[in-house]
């Protein structure tokens, strides 16, 4: 068999490859060592702080002491809950040791810094474990099953969150599948145990568990009592920190309070008053899942029908919180793993299915980076590992067409700022597609089939984020604003 014919032969397969794995790390590890923002050095930075203020006997004080901003990162208050960072407190305890007993701080050390990113990307590693085994009890399948991770590791929502941002919402995410899994082996207990933690953590997940909860759970009484279980852990935060120095003003001043005021912003205007298209969203959602006739016993049925309803509908609330509420550009990754697992279910969409994933992926890149958005800017090249290579920083300045991607390129050409309404519209009607046609009893039949995979656009969807991140490694070389060691 000669060369072409044994690449063919490959190309064609409905194997995951070897080649195709290294090539999703290596792009990992290239975003990873190119960025160092400023919410992963405050996260790190109050990750440890829970440390001091255990060590100085004033544990009550974290609030406080945050507040106090001893190490000098760019956010004055830790608008967040205790678990937000206590999982990454327990990794972060030995650089804390380093800054604490050898007087060398975290916030100045690209090693550091990066050695607490290296957690989010073990979480990462885990939630896609069990997403596997979630993605395998949905289609009975372990070859797709490995597509899903596969498509999900791959994806630029988790590179932008996880190996760019370095946020910690993959705790959060990593609990809700858990909580899934848990749900699809009949374990209701441990689905509100997983749940109450992914909610204390960051409070997203209370909105597809409610969705979820009421496609098996007609009884009113026990979706609200189970919902109460839910949230306990973070009323049980609220509790702990309750008149605690400094929790009020952070709770107020903090990047959650600002969350939930935008979370259901006017979209229209009625007699009634301003009105919330994810509001709207939600409350049809809700009914939709209500009236599924399913039961908790539909959990272990071999159709399967039930389990498909569950990711299927986390992925329709999250995808509706992000078309119709302002987000930060990190948090699309609560799209993963679900749409995947998703995605790979309805071979007969594969082809489709992988253009509008890319066009997706794509159009809200393209939108995120014209709208000015805090990614992808030099700063965040300072102490970053690639920085050492330079040996200089760079000042930020608004006036310098290197700041950026999109100051670049405006002052290449001012019509691309005319543009983001464009890419908006093709992610908009790229998601809505990937919605209509993978309903769980597949209910859109295409006379052409798309039953194949594209290996060219699995290739393609992995690199997306090359360009972007490569391009701001380019500008922090070419600004004059350098400041050498």
């Amino acid at each position: 068999m000669s060369f072409k014919d044994k690449f063919l032969k490959m190309y064609r397969s409905d194997r995951v490859y070897l080649a195709e794995w290294i090539l999703v790390i290596v792009t990992g590890i290239f975003v990873f060592v190119t960025a160092c923002t400023w919410d992963l050095q405050s996260l790190t930075v109050w990750s440890t702080n829970v440390w001091d203020v255990i060590a100085d006997g004033r544990p009550r004080e974290l609030y406080a002491y945050t507040i106090e901003n001893v190490y000098g990162v760019h956010h004055d208050y830790m608008g967040s809950e205790l678990m937000s960072v206590l999982p990454w407190s327990i990794w972060n305890l030995p650089i804390w040791i380093v800054q604490r007993f050898f007087g060398k701080p975290i916030i100045d050390s690209a090693v550091m810094l990066a050695y607490s990113k290296l957690f989010l990307v073990l979480i990462e590693v885990v939630m896609l474990i069990y997403a596997k085994k979630i993605a395998e009890h949905v289609t009975g399948d372990k070859n797709k099953a490995v597509w899903a991770v596969f498509l999900s590791a791959g994806s630029t929502y988790l590179y932008l969150s996880v190996c760019y941002q370095g946020q910690n919402d993959i705790f959060m995410m990593c609990a809700s599948v858990l909580a899934i899994n848990a749900l699809l082996k009949n374990k209701e207990k441990a689905f509100v145990g997983w749940s109450a933690l992914a909610i204390a953590i960051k409070p997203f997940f209370v909105l597809p568990f409610l969705a979820v909860l009421m496609l098996y759970e007609k009884r009113v009484l026990r979706i609200l009592g189970k919902t109460l279980a839910a949230v306990s852990g973070l009323i049980a935060q609220k509790l702990l920190f309750m008149g605690a120095p400094g929790y009020s003003e952070s709770m107020n001043s903090g990047p959650a309070k600002q969350m939930l005021e935008d979370m259901f912003p006017k979209n229209l205007y009625t007699s009634f008053g301003d009105v919330s298209f994810f509001a709207i969203a939600l409350v049809l959602i809700y009914f939709y899942c209500y009236t599924r006739h399913f039961n908790k016993a539909d959990l272990l049925d071999k159709r399967r029908l039930l389990p498909k309803y569950i990711v299927y509908i986390i992925t329709v609330v999250y995808t509706a919180y992000l078309m119709f509420s302002p987000f930060s550009f990190y948090r699309l990754a609560t799209l993963t793993p679900f749409l995947y697992i998703v995605l790979v279910q309805n071979r007969k969409m594969y082809l489709y299915n992988a253009i509008f994933d890319i066009a997706m992926q794509l159009g809200l890149l393209m939108k995120l980076v014209l709208r000015g958005s805090t990614m992808f800017q030099i700063r965040f090249v300072n102490k970053a590992l690639v920085q050492r290579f330079f040996g200089y920083y760079v000042k930020y300045k608004e006036n310098d067409n290197f700041a950026s991607i999109d100051k670049y390129l405006y002052a290449k050409n001012d019509l691309f700022e005319k543009y983001q309404k464009f890419f908006a519209g093709i992610s908009v009607v790229s998601a809505v597609m990937l919605l209509v046609l993978n309903h769980p009893e597949e209910k859109i039949k295409l006379k052409v089939s798309g039953d194949r995979h594209v290996r060219a656009l699995a290739w393609a969807r992995i690199l997306l984020i090359i360009p972007f991140a490569a391009l701001t490694v380019y500008l922090f070389a070419k600004t004059a604003n350098r400041v050498y060691y």
